[in-house]
């Protein structure tokens, strides 16, 4: 699950002009609402507008409840427009032509250009972007088949570390590091292991990235605390300044990239063609450097995204027990067919709590939302959390109810308004997610095979509240048991 999560790092980027020209019956740029701005305080009034960056969902929620579903705000000299309608939102990806631009984190793009770096889809533009996407959208997007055993496989072996203290004498048990053992789930078992190698995965190649692999997961995670760190400072400052969590990020990212390319080396020179996602690359990317570079971006956005909604939907499941039981009474044995049940929790969860609170394109030309013109080379962020707390978009936004996704059942109507596309998690249109089936597949895969042998069950006293830290996370470790049914 990869797009934008923290506007105030892209926006400086945004060359959209302040003024555009409308046509008759369309109201000018320069009148759309928005709080104002003391030109004296300059880059001050950023951190005054803006507030907190933990929590900028709810400021940004707060100004569409004061200037309604599109406003602009200046940062830095730049507009940004944020939008919350479902249908201006949709119209968003009309404009953005045929090579997306997307607002990408100041500190990733300021390391890449210092050291000359080339990156992979994440990182694209123009033709590059669009030739490599084009071959990948068939592996990733279209003929998933071939993903459904291995993810089964990784899935298995995550339940047990989850329950790895449920004994016989000690059926129920509060998960120890559930953050820690997702993250290794999502990493070592999503991409490196299962998804990359596929049915030549085995215990002999285990051996062989076993530590590499453990190194790479604990590398990536803490990248991205360093990340969050730097949110609110300019990476050239923080470089000039060589401030600590710049100097960490500056060396943690080449030893990270490192570990992949030996990851992927070990993998292509040494372990067996299998029908996994690395040899599928090989058949359709001649070059060795380009499959490493765009695999290892691959791994480093799977990291937190996925791990962190998994977290989400068990923090909603354990705290309602009876929705577990409906869900175990439809699960298969053999997980290919996921509970309809289990497929709303999933979007239920994204709607609530999206891991990527905000969703941003660059406009490449002139458009119009709404009755507003818009400039071209305007950044428009999607508020996602706020168009899912939306009570004109969702019945009884803030209730956790997964059977409003399900759209054929007798209760359907009782679930009114219901405007689906007002969640857009991976985004839409030619640069949505590119791991979205897998992500998809792997969350519905493990939330079967938990609930079918435990029952879970939420030991944190106070409810738990979202807040930023390039993504969404929980504002309190989770606290979370398994009962052995």
């Amino acid at each position: 699950m990869c797009n934008a999560a923290k506007p105030w790092l892209y926006v400086k980027r945004s060359i959209g002009s302040a003024v555009a020209g409308s046509k008759k019956g369309q109201i000018p740029f320069e009148r759309l609402p928005g709080p104002w701005a003391l030109p004296v305080l300059g880059p001050i009034n950023d951190a005054v507008r803006l507030g907190n960056p933990k929590t900028l969902h709810l400021t940004v929620s707060n100004y569409h409840r004061k200037f309604g579903p599109i406003f602009r705000i200046k940062i830095s000299q730049a507009n940004a427009v944020f939008i919350k309608d479902p249908e201006m939102m949709r119209s968003v990806f009309v404009y953005e032509g045929k090579y997306p631009k997307h607002p990408l984190p100041e500190s990733w793009t300021y390391f890449n250009q210092k050291h000359k770096c080339k990156r992979g889809l994440f990182f694209m533009d123009d033709e590059e972007w669009f030739k490599y996407r084009k071959l990948l959208n068939p592996l990733m997007m279209r003929d998933t088949d071939w993903m459904v055993l291995p993810i089964q496989r990784m899935c298995e072996k995550a339940v047990q570390s989850l329950s790895e203290g449920v004994t016989k004498d000690n059926p129920s048990y509060e998960i120890q590091n559930i953050e820690s053992t997702l993250y290794k789930w999502s990493i070592e078992g999503k991409v490196i292991l299962c998804i990359m190698l596929g049915n030549s995965y085995n215990t002999t190649n285990m051996a062989k990235l076993n530590t590499l692999v453990n190194d790479f997961s604990r590398t990536v995670h803490t990248i991205f605390q360093y990340s969050s760190e730097l949110m609110m400072i300019p990476p050239h400052l923080a470089d000039c300044l060589q401030l600590s969590a710049w100097k960490k990020f500056e060396r943690l990212v080449p030893e990270t990239l490192a570990l992949a390319n030996k990851i992927i080396d070990i993998s292509l020179d040494d372990i067996e063609r299998g029908d996994g996602l690395l040899s599928k690359m090989q058949d359709c990317i001649a070059s060795r450097d380009d499959i490493k570079r765009i695999f290892a971006d691959l791994i480093i956005a799977a990291g937190d995204t996925t791990s962190f909604s998994m977290i989400w939907c068990f923090y909603l499941l354990g705290r309602h027990q009876i929705l577990q039981d409906q869900i175990r009474s439809g699960i298969y044995e053999n997980f290919k067919s996921p509970h309809p049940l289990v497929i709303g929790t999933v979007r239920e969860a994204l709607r609530m709590f999206p891991v990527a609170p905000f969703i941003g394109r660059i406009l490449k030309k002139d458009a119009v939302i709404g009755e507003y013109s818009i400039p071209k080379h305007t950044l428009v962020l999607l508020s996602l959390y706020s168009a899912g707390r939306d009570e004109t978009n969702f019945h009884s936004p803030e209730e956790f109810l997964p059977q409003r996704w399900i759209r054929n059942n007798d209760q359907s109507c009782s679930f009114s308004p219901f405007k689906s596309h007002a969640s857009l998690p991976f985004a839409i249109g030619s640069r949505s997610c590119i791991g979205r089936k897998i992500a998809q597949n792997q969350m519905h895969t493990l939330l079967a095979m938990v609930l079918k042998k435990y029952r879970l069950s939420v030991l944190n006293e106070q409810e738990i509240f979202p807040e930023l830290k390039m993504i969404t996370v929980p504002n309190e470790k989770l606290r979370l048991s398994l009962e052995k049914l």
